[in-house]
């Protein structure tokens, strides 16, 4: 008798299991798995984006390197320019000034922060953050860009404005992963 209860005890807590992984959101489920490596199609250049991420999430023809989570509406594109494309007298400060008024200049009713310097892996780099609408939706964009040898690099992330102190720790680790590979 006593036997028969602990049986029916472990289905009950099995059954209580597997409804507990069935019911479980899949956002925790997404978390399972390893980080993705993005690279640009040259082999030089690198992100690492974390599980749950898909490479290509999203169409973008000028992007060397593009993911997201869809489900979490985040998102990052990396696009590396040649310096050579550039006068000689191009600095990080001026590339990062024409990214920075092309993206306000696409945007409705922008508001940003002034780029403040930071080292990625090495590398020095501008970062700020935009937030504006487009196609009527509120986007928050934390930019980032790098300077590596013969390339100026625009790191791109964002989210919905709505998720913007939820995600910013994600974009931040995913914009911190970028690597030169040479």
């Amino acid at each position: 008798m006593k036997q028969a209860k602990n049986s029916n005890l472990v289905t009950s807590l099995a059954a209580l299991a597997l409804l507990v992984c069935v019911a479980a959101p899949c956002k925790q489920l997404k978390s399972i798995g390893n980080p993705t490596v993005v690279k640009s199609a040259d082999g030089k250049f690198q992100i690492t984006v974390p599980a749950g991420w898909q490479q290509d999430a999203f169409t973008s023809t000028k992007t060397d390197m593009k993911a997201g989570n869809l489900a979490d509406e985040l998102y990052v594109m990396v696009i590396n320019e040649r310096k050579s494309d550039f006068t000689d007298e191009t600095t990080l400060d001026d590339y990062t000034k024409l990214v920075r008024d092309a993206t306000m200049e696409n945007l409705i009713g922008p508001q940003g922060t002034q780029p403040l310097p930071l080292t990625i892996n090495g590398n020095q780099g501008r970062q700020y953050e935009i937030q504006g609408s487009t196609k009527n939706v509120k986007i928050a964009y934390l930019i980032t860009t790098v300077e590596t040898g013969e390339f100026f690099h625009q790191i791109v992330t964002w989210t919905l404005a709505s998720r913007k102190e939820q995600n910013e720790a994600k974009l931040l680790e995913v914009t911190n992963s970028f690597r030169s590979t040479q």
